[in-house]
């Protein structure tokens, strides 16, 4: 059974049982997650991104995401949460995390608008490349917009940047192919 494999089961099991955190304790104040990102060929690429879900002024959940990775191609390359908790292929993550009311995870249909995209990370010229953003379009404590629903979420790296598709749905306007991908789990201690 590969690592992915593994850390998807965990993550299925974890989002039958309401993200393996009770809303109390959600609603009580941070909530962490962590995903092992690793290449979707043969190439050297690793990293790790790490998720925090804190409370905001406003009354909405803020997820701060912050990835580290190296090995990857210098450039600006897309990240999106994709809407399965799977990396074996990379390709068994779906679409992009877009649950609704009227969700659309195609990659490149509804871009840049569905709930788990993401800004472009910076690879530098010694392949490392590193990314601090914030979103408010999903959860990772219970609820609608959850990373952890029935079957979980992976993050995924793509080959190219992402243009934002300014003409709609064009193939590849998203960030192309699939460079790494990393099973998100939440982190057992939650702090």
């Amino acid at each position: 059974m590969s690592k992915h494999t593994r850390h998807a089961m965990v993550v299925f099991i974890c989002g039958m049982t309401a993200a393996c955190i009770s809303p109390e304790l959600a609603a009580a104040g941070t909530v962490r997650a962590v995903a092992t990102i690793e290449s979707c060929d043969d190439a050297a690429v690793s990293g790790t991104a790490e998720f925090i879900e804190r409370p905001s002024s406003e009354g909405v959940k803020l997820v701060d995401v912050t990835i580290h990775v190296k090995g990857l191609k210098p450039g600006k390359h897309a990240v999106h949460i994709h809407e399965t908790g799977n990396c074996t292929p990379c390709s068994a993550a779906q679409g992009h995390f877009d649950p609704g009311p009227h969700g659309f995870p195609s990659p490149d249909g509804n871009h840049p608008f569905h709930s788990g995209d993401l800004v472009n990370i910076d690879v530098k010229a010694d392949g490392i490349g590193y990314l601090h953003t914030s979103t408010t379009r999903v959860t990772l404590s219970p609820g609608p917009l959850s990373l952890f629903d029935a079957d979980g979420s992976a993050i995924i790296i793509h080959t190219d940047p992402d243009t934002y598709c300014p003409q709609g749905d064009v193939k590849g306007c998203a960030g192309g192919a699939r460079a790494a991908c990393g099973i998100i789990m939440m982190k057992p201690d939650h702090r």
